[in-house]
C-alpha cells in the first residue's frame, strides 16, 4: 500500500514532535512533507498556503483529502495500535468535542515553541 502524506509545519515543535512519532512508529505508511521548508508549494497539492498553516492535511493513498481532526483520523487508522484513538475520537459524541478542543489548538499554535533553525 502507498503511503499518506502528512504535511505539517515542521517549525512547529508540537506539530513536529507528533507527526515524528507516527512515522516512526510505522514508517512504511507516512511520507512526511514539511510546509515550513523553503521550497514547499502548496498549490502542488490543489491547496492554498493559508489552508496549510492553519490545519494540518493528510492526503491518503487513492489522493483523498483529510483536514483538521479527520487528519488524525486518518493517520490513526492506518496505525494498528491507535485504531482505538481513531474509533474512540470518530464516536459520534466524542468527535464534535475533539473538533473544538482542535480549534482552540488552532488559535494557540502560533504562540507556541518554533523549532531554532541554523
Amino acid at each position: 500500500m502507498n503511503p499518506s502524506r502528512i504535511l505539517v509545519d515542521g517549525n512547529c515543535i508540537v506539530c513536529d514532535f507528533e507527526v515524528s512519532h507516527y512515522k516512526r512508529i510505522a514508517p512504511k505508511e507516512f511520507e512526511i512533507v514539511d510546509i515550513s521548508a523553503p521550497g514547499f508549494d502548496a498549490a502542488a497539492y490543489g491547496l492554498t498556503s493559508e489552508a496549510v498553516n492553519l490545519h494540518l492535511h493528510a492526503i491518503g493513498p487513492e489522493g483523498e483529502l483529510h483536514v483538521g481532526v479527520d487528519s488524525f483520523l486518518h493517520i490513526w487508522s492506518r496505525i494498528p495500535r491507535y485504531r482505538f484513538l481513531k474509533n474512540l475520537v470518530g464516536f459520534p459524541a466524542i468527535y464534535p468535542l475533539a473538533r473544538a478542543g482542535y480549534a482552540v489548538f488552532v488559535r494557540v499554535r502560533p504562540w507556541l515553541p518554533k523549532k531554532n533553525r541554523a
